[in-house]
C-alpha cells in the first residue's frame, strides 16, 4: 500500500509517535531529511510558536515552487513551520483527522497537501485549513479524545454531517473570506441543527432558546450566557444579510465558532439531541422547572 506523508504545523508536547489509526494513519515529528525534501530548507532557529526564525536556504526540489507557491502565497512560512507529519496509507483518514483537529478546539492548522513517498504524487485537501490567531497547541491529554472524535466521524454516515462539516471547514478555511462571510456560513450551520424544520417563525427566539439548553446541558456552557450571546450572533446575522455589514462582527466570531463546534460534536455523538420534539421537550422542560421556583 502506498504512503502518502502530509506536513502539519501544530505545537505538541508529546515527542512520540501517535498512531491514530491501525496500519493507516500515524502522526510523528518531521526529520530534518524530511523538511529538506518538501520545503528545501534547513531550519537554524524557530519563534516559541514554532514559526520559522531563520534558515540555511539550500539547492534543488522544492515542493513548493510554482504552482503551489501561488496557491499557498498567504500560507507559505506557516506550511514551511510544520514540525509534524501525518504518514497516511489511506488519504481519506487525513479527512477524518482534519474534521477531528477543528472540531476538537480552535487553533490554526491543520493539513493542505501530502505527496506520495514512491512517486512524489501530490494529494490535495480543499479547502486550505490555515484560519485562526494561534498556532494549534496539542497536549499529551488531547491525544487520546481527539483519537476518540476522530473513531466518531469515521463511523458516521450521516449525510447531513458532511453538508455541515463541508460549510464548517469553509468557515475556518485560510481562504480570503471576510468576516461577514464566515460568519454567515457559521449561523447557517447553527440554523440547521437548531431551527424548526417546520415552523419558521419567532426563528431567533426559538433558535437562541434551543441552542442555549442544548450546550448547557451537554457541553455545561452558561446557559444565560449563551441565550444572549446567540441573541446577539443572530442580530448581526440579520444585519450581515440586509446590509452586508455589521460593526461587531469581528468581536463576537470567535463565540460563533465555538458554539458552532461544540454544537456539531454534539450532533456528530448523538444526532437525537437535536430532533424537534426532543429540543422542544427540553426548552419546556426546563420554563416548567423555572416557572416552579418562582412560584414557590
Amino acid at each position: 500500500m502506498e504512503t502518502f506523508l502530509f506536513p502539519i504545523n501544530l505545537k505538541s508536547t508529546t515527542t512520540r509517535d501517535v498512531i491514530i489509526d491501525d496500519n493507516r494513519l500515524r502522526l510523528r515529528r518531521i526529520t530534518e531529511e524530511e523538511i529538506l525534501r518538501f520545503f528545501n530548507i534547513r531550519v537554524k532557529e524557530r519563534c516559541e510558536d514554532g514559526i520559522i526564525k531563520s534558515l540555511e536556504p539550500t539547492k534543488g526540489f522544492n515542493i513548493l515552487s510554482d504552482p503551489l507557491g501561488a496557491i499557498l502565497i498567504n500560507h507559505k512560512v506557516f506550511v514551511m513551520s510544520s514540525q509534524f507529519i501525518l504518514e497516511a496509507k489511506d488519504t481519506a483518514c487525513v479527512n477524518w483527522f482534519q474534521q477531528a483537529l477543528k472540531l476538537y478546539k480552535n487553533g490554526r492548522s491543520g493539513v493542505y497537501y501530502g505527496i506520495n513517498q514512491k512517486t512524489n504524487a501530490i494529494h490535495f485537501l480543499h479547502p486550505i485549513p490555515f484560519y485562526g490567531r494561534d498556532v494549534y497547541f496539542l497536549e499529551e491529554d488531547d491525544i487520546p479524545k481527539i483519537k476518540d472524535l476522530y473513531k466518531t466521524i469515521k463511523a458516521t454516515e450521516s449525510k447531513r454531517y458532511d453538508l455541515i462539516v463541508q460549510k464548517f471547514l469553509f468557515a475556518l478555511s485560510g481562504l480570503s473570506l471576510r468576516n461577514n462571510h464566515r460568519f454567515l456560513e457559521l449561523t447557517t450551520i447553527l440554523e440547521m441543527l437548531y431551527s424548526s424544520k417546520s415552523a419558521r417563525t419567532e426563528l431567533k427566539f426559538r433558535l437562541s432558546l434551543r441552542a442555549c439548553k442544548v450546550l448547557s446541558k451537554y457541553q455545561f456552557m452558561d446557559e444565560a450566557q449563551a441565550y444572549k450571546d446567540l441573541k446577539k450572533i443572530y442580530d448581526i446575522r440579520s444585519d450581515i444579510s440586509h446590509s452586508g455589514s455589521h460593526p461587531e462582527t469581528g468581536k463576537y466570531l470567535e463565540k460563533l465558532i465555538d458554539y458552532t463546534r461544540k454544537s456539531i460534536v454534539l450532533f456528530l455523538r448523538d444526532p437525537s439531541v437535536f430532533e424537534d420534539e426532543k429540543l422542544d421537550e427540553l426548552c419546556i422542560r426546563n420554563w416548567s422547572l423555572d416557572r416552579q421556583k418562582k412560584e414557590s
